[in-house]
């Protein structure tokens, strides 16, 4: 059986069988879900030697994920800093990392885990944040039907005092 039959049986078992407006929902689905199978191979960093231990902070990352317990989606903003040790990397690569990570069933919690780990691990900073806002679906849509922006923080390094007020925000310095 191909994922569209499989969808398709279990909308017509939720009663969506009669609905004309969803004859293709099943293969929509299908495609839809493929996007977000993990298992493709995350993207390495071009990695450039610097003496600059200056902090480097890339705010406004959009993304974009499905909700691991819900598959509802959930979405926002990421802010990366680092504090570089030796080595940067070109800014093309935080999009991807990140971009990388969220394409799976996820939660908002780990997907912060994984891009701090990821950088940390290819870049080997002094110290490394990753702040994640986002807003999801399962909250907005069903539960507790609360819009609100659910903020994670990630932290991998030495503590940085610069780098902790740099991911609260032009706001808080």
């Amino acid at each position: 059986m191909t994922p569209q039959a499989h969808i398709e049986s279990a909308l017509a078992a939720l009663g969506f069988a009669d609905d004309p407006e969803m004859a293709n929902t099943g293969s929509s689905v299908a495609r839809f879900l493929q996007d977000f199978v993990p298992g493709t191979q995350p993207p390495h960093p071009t990695v450039l030697e610097t003496a600059s231990q200056e902090l480097i902070v890339v705010r406004d990352l959009p993304f974009y994920s499905l909700c691991a317990h819900h598959l509802l989606p959930f979405f926002g903003t990421a802010t990366i800093a680092i504090r570089p040790n030796d080595r940067i990397s070109g800014l093309g690569w935080f999009p991807k990392i990140l971009r990388h990570h969220a394409r799976q069933p996820q939660l908002q919690e780990r997907l912060a885990e994984q891009v701090a780990s990821a950088i940390d691990a290819h870049l080997s900073p002094q110290s490394v944040g990753v702040q994640l806002k986002a807003r999801h679906m399962c909250m907005e849509m069903r539960g507790a039907e609360a819009k609100a922006a659910i903020e994670v923080l990630a932290r991998r390094g030495q503590e940085d005092t610069d780098l902790s007020l740099a991911l609260l925000g032009p706001e808080a310095g």
